[in-house]
């Protein structure tokens, strides 16, 4: 039942932003023959979730993109990959009814929702020079959910 205003919004800032950014960002790291390329998706891409069709589907274009630019730019040493946090202790649980939290949290293996520092060293490892031969890759950090 969701409009279809809202359905190309979603995809448009999701999945539209990761193109638009990549796209200038590849610009600059093919004249230097190097780079990194990061996208925050989301294990929506994965699993079903009430309500988020939308949000579900412009994540999994996500993953497909980086797919895709990672074999299309591996000749100028340029990764692309994907990390998909779980739930992370952020202000933007600050809207879930602790009823909800908690339901969530049973779901996840690990009992608990993901620290900012968690997900940053995710992202930092696939920055880094040691993650050289790491590209189309989706990496969930989500306690095992």
């Amino acid at each position: 039942m969701l409009p279809v205003e809202d359905w190309e919004r979603v995809l448009d800032v999701n999945l539209g932003g990761s193109f638009a950014m990549s796209k200038h960002a590849v610009r600059a790291m093919s004249r230097r023959r190097y780079g990194r390329i990061i996208m925050i998706s989301s294990p929506a891409a994965q699993i079903g979730m009430k309500g988020a069709a939308s949000y579900a589907a412009s994540k999994a274009g996500q993953a497909a993109l980086a797919r895709t630019l990672a074999v299309e730019l591996a000749s100028r040493n340029i990764t692309v990959n994907c990390i998909e946090p779980g739930f992370v202790d952020t202000e933007l649980l600050a809207d879930l009814s602790e009823e909800a939290k908690a339901e969530w949290r049973a779901r996840i293996p690990l009992g608990r929702f993901a620290k900012p520092e968690e997900i940053a060293a995710a992202c930092l490892f696939l920055a880094s020079r040691e993650a050289s031969y790491v590209t189309g890759a989706t990496l969930r950090v989500s306690g095992g959910l």
